[in-house]
């Protein structure tokens, strides 16, 4: 199992919630933040970042979970960015995307209040679907003022 969390606050409740899970599961945790991964370019002019090593870091895990903060009702721009690079699995690194068929897929989410935000997981949902992957669902998680 791999976490990928993605957030602007390097110590915040993603981390907390994610790197908590990460070490109960005796899991892989990556802090894609710390990570230089730039944006989609057609051009490919990006393949040399880290993007490519942490998508090959996914193939040898059998579940990924994808952990944001909710931002403005959506993912971070640091998901955003990294979810947007899984087009080059589909064009300059399709052994990456293939290996991708069959794994299982995980949302998870912290927001500043509890409950779930309809459609917030559309993109993972339909990104897995598109990848031939198990998407097994999205765990909103939030922790009050003052826990930590």
């Amino acid at each position: 199992m791999i976490f990928l969390s993605a957030s602007s606050r390097p110590a915040g409740h993603t981390y907390k919630i994610t790197e908590f899970l990460a070490t109960q599961f005796e899991a892989t945790y990556t802090d894609l933040s710390t990570k230089d991964i730039s944006y989609y370019d057609y051009k490919h002019a990006n393949e040399h970042d880290d993007f490519l090593g942490i998508a090959q870091q996914m193939t040898e895990h059998e579940v990924i979970v994808l952990a944001t903060p909710v931002y403005w009702y959506t993912m971070s721009a640091q998901m955003k960015t990294f979810l947007d690079r899984w087009s080059d699995l589909l064009t300059i690194r399709k052994d990456l995307g293939r290996a991708l068929k069959g794994k299982q897929l995980i949302l998870l989410s912290c927001g500043s209040q509890s409950g779930e935000i309809e459609g917030f997981d559309m993109p993972f949902h339909e990104t897995a679907q598109y990848m031939d992957m198990e998407y097994l669902g999205h765990f909103p998680t939030w922790l009050e003022e003052g826990e930590d």
